[in-house]
């Protein structure tokens, strides 16, 4: 029974062995995207902003800009982001409170056309959109003063609710930023 035991155990370890070595490499390669460190770096905004982080987010902002500055959408997005991350380093806690939540809305729109293997078209017309929303975006900031930073903090939205954390202000500009572009898209055909 030992010599059985033991030859189950070297066949069982065999195939461990195979199945992880094989899946190894795979991970490794797929993990290692060209957002990835730019992806950890927005991640860790979501939790605490300060000098650091920003301008570690700014210089990821750069590199990535380089690999990408022949794409013109990228590019874009790229900009955006930048002007979001320059705003929050400049303002701190004194920026508008939607301003996190909007820098991860565009990144996960980045990240969707940087990775779905999206046509040069569709790029463009999901940064079109997002450039329309970034304006938005702009005059919301205009409108929020210094005063109204502490008196409109947005209520806590219960979680499992579609937008959760964003204020009714900012639902109302992406659903109007969703109807243009449809309607844009309606127009072309």
């Amino acid at each position: 029974m030992a010599t059985n035991g033991s030859s189950m155990n070297e066949e069982l370890d065999s195939r461990l062995d195979e199945l992880f070595e094989d899946d190894q490499p795979e991970k490794s390669e797929s993990k290692a995207g060209p957002l990835e460190n730019l992806q950890a770096v927005v991640l860790e905004m979501e939790w605490e902003i300060g000098d650091k982080n920003l301008d570690t987010y700014l210089g990821e902002l750069k590199r990535v800009g380089e690999q990408f500055k022949q794409d013109k959408a990228i590019s874009v997005y790229l900009k955006m982001l930048d002007t979001v991350g320059r705003y929050l380093k400049a303002k701190k806690a004194s920026a508008h409170p939607e301003t996190v939540s909007f820098l991860k809305s565009l990144y996960d729109s980045l990240e969707v056309a940087v990775e779905s293997g999206m046509t040069d078209a569709e790029k463009n017309r999901a940064a079109a959109v997002q450039v329309s929303a970034f304006k938005r975006f702009k005059e919301t900031i205009a409108a929020h003063g210094p005063a109204k930073s502490q008196a409109s903090a947005p209520a806590p939205q219960p979680s499992g609710v579609a937008g959760a954390g964003l204020s009714e202000e900012m639902r109302v500009l992406i659903r109007q930023v969703v109807r243009e572009e449809i309607v844009r898209m309606v127009k072309r055909k």
